[in-house]
């Protein structure tokens, strides 16, 4: 009987393990201990299904190099907001670094993915600048009437004696 199992068959790994029955979306179990320097490539929003059934909007982040998107939770989008505003098409670029840290999810201790924004998009524009004060208002010429030779010119030179 023993004869019938390969014994040239390697035990699966953790990362087997997740790679086989894991998310479609980005897990601390997959960043694991590692630091990951990759850029956003893409923003969207998606109606996500809970664990308790029913379904959720949530924004995901899309990276350059890493191949599953992020979802992005409320600590990830708080860190965006404060470094890149609150406008998700300007986060498009921006060099960030993933990471892991201890976390607690309904009352029990977890590891969560972190993101810290290393650098802002290069492709950003500058604020607007403020438009500029009006200048004084300068009184309108008088208008010329119907048969007005032109200009009037008045001589407030020497009087007559």
């Amino acid at each position: 009987m023993h004869q019938e199992f390969d014994d040239d068959l390697s035990t699966p790994t953790e990362a087997d393990l997740t790679s086989c029955y894991g998310s479609k979306y980005l897990s601390a179990e997959e960043v694991g201990d590692r630091k990951i320097r990759t850029k956003i490539a893409k923003v969207w929003m998606d109606e996500l299904q809970r664990p308790n059934g029913k379904s959720q909007k949530r924004f995901l982040l899309g990276f350059t190099t890493v191949d599953k998107a992020l979802v992005l939770n409320m600590t990830n989008k708080a860190t965006l907001v404060d470094a890149l505003g609150r406008n998700p098409a300007n986060w498009i670029g921006a060099e960030i670094g993933l990471l892991t840290e201890a976390t607690m999810m309904s009352g029990k201790p977890t590891r969560g993915v972190r993101m810290r924004v290393l650098n802002k998009p290069l492709n950003t524009a500058p604020a607007p600048k403020p438009a500029p004060a009006p200048a004084a208002v300068e009184p309108a010429p008088w208008p010329d009437e119907a048969g007005d030779p032109g200009p009037d010119i008045v001589d407030f030179g020497e009087a007559a004696e």
